[in-house]
């Protein structure tokens, strides 16, 4: 079985894939966008200042997620917990090139490509946002109307996108209730 955290920035998803492997989960680790900006040796800023690699960047984000979420499935002999679903990929894509009409039709594949590799999940848990303050690492937008401004629109996509007898939206910010709430969906 195969689960995602979903949220915007400062949701507290990390937080609690980190608390869930300690409790025996198997989770998927790789933080995705990092690890392209690293090897790439970019910040997000710059990788944003140019539409054309903003769009490379986006598409191999989602590539290499897909690649890791499906091998996780497919490996899954347990429950198995991954930080972000494609909704995530999805408004963050659509936050960083949406107002450029000249991209629009990229925009429109992208989001058909996030909509398929969606329903990979048997769940998808969306931690609602505004309960934390983002940490600025570089990466993530840190301000808080911005998080709320991905937050609204990451809900929305995320209803539109995963089947309604796969999500569920976790609105308490306490720790213990929400891992309370994963485990007694997920048992070990």
């Amino acid at each position: 079985m195969l689960i995602s955290v979903s949220g915007s920035q400062g949701s507290g998803k990390s937080t609690l894939i980190a608390e869930l492997a300690t409790q025996g989960y198997e989770v998927v680790t790789r933080k995705t966008s990092r690890s392209i900006l690293t090897e790439w040796g970019m910040t997000l800023d710059q990788v944003n200042e140019n539409n054309d690699l903003t769009c490379k960047f986006q598409e191999e984000i989602l590539k290499r997620k897909l690649e890791d979420d499906r091998t996780s499935y497919e490996k899954a002999h347990k429950v198995t917990f991954t930080e972000r679903s494609f909704a995530d990929l999805w408004t963050y894509a659509l936050v960083a090139m949406g107002s450029n009409n000249s991209y629009s039709d990229w925009l429109d594949s992208y989001y058909h490509k996030c909509m398929a590799a969606q329903q990979i999940y048997d769940k998808v848990y969306y931690l609602r946002a505004g309960h934390f303050k983002p940490d600025h690492d570089g990466v993530r937008g840190s301000n808080r109307h911005y998080s709320r401004l991905v937050d609204l629109t990451m809900v929305d996509y995320f209803s539109q996108m995963t089947q309604p007898s796969r999500q569920c939206v976790i609105e308490t910010p306490n720790f213990d209730d929400r891992i309370a709430i994963l485990k007694s969906h997920n048992p070990l």
